[in-house]
Parts: C-alpha cells; sequence; structure tokens
C-alpha cells in the first residue's frame, strides 16, 4: 500500500466495532474514512474517532462536495493521483506534531 511504503503504520477497520478496537489498542494519529461509508456511517465513525482518540480525520469523496464537514480535510478521489493521499496524510500529521499533540 502506498502509505505503508511511505513509511505510516496501518491499521484497517472495517466498521465501527474495528475503528472502535483500533482506538483502544493503538495509537490512531489519522483516520481515513473512504468514499463506500454511507454518509450516516461516517458521522458515527468519526465522532467515535474523535471521542476516543483525538485523532484527526481525512475524508475522501467522490462528488464535488465533501459529505463530512467536520473532517480536517477533504480528498476527493477521482481528481487525485495516489501521490495526493501522502500529501494530504502528510500534511495532517505535521500539523498533529506542530500542535503538540
Amino acid at each position: 500500500m502506498l502509505l505503508e511504503s511511505a513509511g505510516h503504520t496501518v491499521t484497517e477497520a472495517k466498521d465501527l466495532r474495528e475503528v472502535t478496537a483500533a482506538c483502544q489498542t493503538g495509537s490512531v494519529d489519522i483516520a481515513i474514512l473512504g468514499q463506500d461509508l454511507p454518509e450516516k456511517e461516517k458521522v458515527r465513525v468519526s465522532d467515535t474517532i474523535r471521542r476516543m482518540s483525538g485523532a484527526r480525520i481525512l475524508e475522501l469523496h467522490i462528488g464535488v462536495a465533501p459529505e463530512l464537514p467536520s473532517a480536517d480535510a477533504h480528498l476527493q478521489t477521482i481528481a487525485s493521483a495516489p501521490e495526493g493521499l501522502l500529501e494530504c496524510v502528510n500534511e495532517l500529521l505535521s500539523h498533529q506534531r506542530a500542535r503538540g499533540a
């Protein structure tokens, strides 16, 4: 995977139960919410992540407008090359480090 080859540790969570487990067992710095996740589920998952880990949220979306306005960053997947994802993750991490979290 692109992020792993760039030196990032990736934990995949496919549902809210797995998200909760990941937040309880590890250090979550950024959560990437995919475009296939329904809007209501994005809200539930992002609320859980913020409550349990304080991680920054990156929403991937295919439409013109993001579905999750509360996300820290949005990336339109149709318009972005894979490098756009890596750039966005690195930028969010640098902001996280700058705020001392």
